[in-house]
């Protein structure tokens, strides 16, 4: 079983439901990509995604960023191929492909318990459309955010899991000059935090900001002022909050339960970034649980974190890369 149908869960459940096991999705929202994001993916996501890029879901394709300290006169030019998505046209791709290797996805499910037995995970109860239901597994993977309720009930080690809250609105007639580049700037725009500018078209751009603490629809409002020649004849016709792990990979796998994505705090540092790290998580999550199942040995899920890790440190080599900077 998957609780959560972001970039993370749907890989997971594409992977595993393709080498012929039974796999139910349960996604608490009505709807796949509802989270606000900035919608950037780096070139080289397609390939962990095992779909090529097309115009049905790509909106704007990306040729760099640029990246801004305090001073902005002193901005660095980064080169590397991307592309801006509609996120929920992604997820609905990741989707199809999920659901055509013989996954089950729910949609409004909301998991209200897990039912431990001699530690290990057995059962999930869930509400859909009023309707209490239950399913067992063999494997849970809580691919579900910031809020998890896998990992907590599960009793995952959660001490240096860290958020910050993040605002995003969508803008219409945004100035942006280069609009196949992104925009990034640290140093003074909130404390401990960054601002992004990325334009899906000619007509719409994200523009949004994550910060320490709160305030942030204050210091992304005081953002656009301090920018009038990208803004002023802007309107926000969208917008939208929710949470950025920041803290670092928590504890991913307990007896017969994985974490991947956002739950697992598995993002880029500095950014944020979870698109490409969810993917690439779920991936090889889905393909430990398979060897596992096919084992029947839980404890051959513990190659999922060592797997991740050399993944990860390859991130991090990239970190200077485009590819580090944009998938969010």
């Amino acid at each position: 079983m998957i609780i959560g149908a972001g970039p993370a869960g749907l890989m997971a459940a594409r992977k595993i439901a393709g080498e012929g096991y039974s796999v139910l999705i349960v996604e608490k929202e009505r709807d796949l990509g509802i989270k606000p994001c900035a919608e950037a993916i780096a070139e080289s996501d397609f390939v962990v995604a095992e779909i090529p890029a097309s115009s049905q879901f790509v909106t704007n394709n990306i040729d760099g960023a640029y990246v801004y300290p305090s001073d902005e006169s002193q901005s660095t030019k980064i080169m590397g191929k991307g592309y801006i998505l509609n996120k929920p046209l992604f997820l609905y791709a990741l989707a199809s492909k999920a659901i055509a290797h013989g996954a089950e996805l729910l949609m409004r499910g909301e998991v209200r318990e897990i039912v431990l037995e001699n530690g290990r995970a057995v059962v999930a109860k869930y509400e859909h459309k009023g309707q209490m239901l239950q399913t067992s597994f063999k494997i849970l993977i809580g691919a579900d955010g910031t809020g998890s309720i896998t990992s907590r009930s599960c009793g995952f080690e959660r001490g240096k899991y860290e958020v910050i809250p993040a605002i995003q609105y969508v803008m219409v007639n945004c100035n942006v000059t280069e609009k196949e580049m992104i925009r990034l700037y640290f140093g003074d725009v909130a404390p401990k935090g960054y601002a992004w500018i990325f334009a899906k078209n000619k007509y719409v751009a994200n523009v949004g900001i994550g910060t320490l603490g709160s305030h942030e629809r204050q210091y992304l409002d005081k953002f656009i002022r301090n920018h009038p020649a990208i803004f002023d004849s802007a309107s926000i016709i969208k917008e939208g909050a929710g949470l950025v792990p920041v803290g670092g990979q928590i504890q991913t796998v307990k007896e017969n339960v994985m974490l991947c994505g956002d739950s697992a705090g598995q993002v880029v540092p500095v950014t944020g970034a979870g698109i490409g790290t969810g993917m690439i998580a779920g991936k090889i999550a889905g393909e430990t649980a398979v060897l596992a199942l096919k084992a029947d040995e839980m404890s051959l899920l513990n190659e999922y974190p060592k797997r991740y890790a050399i993944m990860e440190s390859r991130m991090h080599g990239d970190f200077n890369m485009l590819g580090g900077l944009i998938s969010y």
